[in-house]
């Protein structure tokens, strides 16, 4: 894919410098034929962060540390939500290797990417919920990274329905 039109992406997302960090540098970016291909290394990207984060809010790590009754309930919550992340993000990317031209794939492929985000925020959400004792949840590294590749995801979804 020519580098103005990753340029072009990157810019219209608001995450510029990441985008160009992580989409544009990407190797497979040169080989990429179209935005389906751009599609398909920001998904893969996407999953990458939440099987991360997945795997830190399952080991034992974090719960040697969020041992508390409240926080443990707060890592069950993470912990179902990046499991539905996981198999979200995982649907959108299988829907996007069709390279299906119908709308009906075009929104599959939408709603599957939200839901996988909705899942991640949730988990986040949940950490900040008591506004006089907010705390900084196991993922919060994921859900940053997660929350700027999905900005990136939705223009690449609104180029494929021009």
């Amino acid at each position: 894919m020519p580098i103005k039109d990753v340029y072009s992406l990157c810019k219209e997302s608001s995450e510029v410098d990441f985008c160009l960090k992580y989409i544009g540098s990407d190797k497979r970016i040169v080989a990429a034929r179209d935005f389906y291909d751009v599609f398909l290394i920001a998904i893969s990207m996407t999953q990458s962060f939440v099987d991360t984060g997945n795997l830190a809010i399952n080991g034992e790590d974090t719960r040697k540390i969020y041992n508390g009754p409240f926080v443990k309930n707060l890592v069950v919550v993470c912990v179902k939500k990046y499991k539905i992340a996981v198999n979200s993000f995982q649907k959108a990317r299988v829907v996007g290797e069709k390279k299906s031209k119908s709308l009906a794939d075009r929104t599959e492929m939408s709603q599957r990417t939200e839901a996988g985000f909705e899942a991640v925020l949730d988990c986040e959400d949940a950490w900040t919920y008591d506004q006089k004792r907010p705390r900084v949840s196991p993922v919060v590294y994921y859900y940053h990274k997660v929350r700027k590749l999905i900005k990136i995801t939705r223009v690449i979804i609104k180029r494929l329905n021009a």
